[in-house]
């Protein structure tokens, strides 16, 4: 959505609060279907959320508020493909009363950038500046300066959506641009929308359909069963939900790749693991065709030392190595 000069990229809409405008990740419609804690908290998250525009003069202040429960929050900063260069890579946004203002000058070296985009087929316009938010909740204040949104050729047009758990969020990859489905935008040259919830991926029907409506992405990935460890679900409506998930994005006729449960290290949870993942396995088996294609979560993902200590999240290196993996599958076969 386009708001103040600025694409807010996978945003749907803007609610104001008491620090400034919160962002929410699907419609209000779909919103309000999905289970409470998907409703009510992660679809306010800013998962794969970036403030895309170009600046028209010399540079532009952008300023954000970080909510005091989260975890540290940085804001990375690109210029289209490229990380931003010494002192505008990062910036630390405050958490708690306190507004954070960025200052972000107008691309460096662009003429150089140019080059390189064009040669490498890098997709993104290297003027337009992508602030790469947090996972964790940030709300938009405003922005001092003269700002326009990207141009439709200013971005790739194949466009990369993931669904999936705290993992396909970026849980614990020590920062955003680190998750697996930002790695993997990269390593395709296409876009992405990240529509990672974290504790609450449990396949509602409306998201699938939400996804399915949409007809501005290409391709997707969605990685599916690990939030049902940690609820007391019966077998049989854990079943229901990832055949009706499935079902829906397996009838619209884009390529969807599908995974089940990564490899992790908690030994009381892995028989259930193996129940969850044949249920998937099950259910991939039987909407089968060259357009679903399905790829088990431990070839993707099975090295314990990739795992943190919490034994369950990958580490960076996890996250870089889901990345890899399931990227040499989609080339092959996309």
């Amino acid at each position: 959505m386009i708001f103040q000069g600025i694409d807010f990229h996978n945003v749907d809409n803007l609610r104001e609060g008491e620090f400034g405008f919160c962002m929410c990740r699907v419609p209000e419609e779909v919103r309000l279907k999905l289970d409470e804690g998907a409703r009510e908290d992660v679809s306010f998250n800013a998962t794969g959320v970036e403030l895309r525009f170009k600046i028209k003069k010399d540079k532009a202040t952008l300023i954000l508020h970080g909510h005091p429960e989260e975890e540290a929050l940085t804001a990375f900063i690109y210029y289209g493909a490229f990380q931003g260069g010494w002192e505008h890579s990062m910036k630390a946004i405050l958490m708690g009363r306190e507004d954070t203002e960025i200052t972000i000058p107008a691309p460096p070296n662009l003429k150089q950038l140019k080059k390189i985009t064009e040669d490498q087929h890098l997709g993104f316009n290297p003027e337009v500046v992508r602030v790469i938010l947090p996972y964790g909740k940030v709300d938009y204040v405003g922005i001092l300066g003269e700002v326009e949104p990207p141009a439709p050729e200013d971005v790739p047009d194949q466009v990369l959506l993931s669904y999936g758990s705290s993992i396909t969020h970026g849980s614990l990859g020590l920062g955003t641009p680190h998750s697996y489905v930002f790695r993997m935008a990269q390593l395709m040259h296409c876009d992405y929308y990240n529509y990672g919830y974290p504790g609450w991926a449990h396949m509602e029907p409306e998201l699938a359909e939400y996804f399915v409506s949409r007809k501005d992405w290409t391709l997707a990935t969605i990685e599916l069963g690990v939030n049902m460890l940690s609820y007391d679900y019966e077998t049989e409506l854990i079943r229901e939900r990832i055949d009706g998930f499935v079902k829906i994005l397996a009838g619209d006729g884009r390529k969807v790749f599908m995974t089940n449960i990564f490899g992790f290290n908690n030994p009381g949870e892995q028989h259930r693991a193996e129940e969850i993942r044949g249920i998937v396995r099950e259910t991939a088996a039987r909407y089968k065709s060259n357009r679903l294609i399905f790829t088990e979560g431990q070839k993707l993902l099975n090295q314990a030392s990739y795992i943190s200590a919490d034994l369950i999240h990958p580490s960076l290196e996890g996250q870089w190595e889901i990345a890899r993996n399931w990227y040499d599958i989609i080339r092959d076969t996309y």
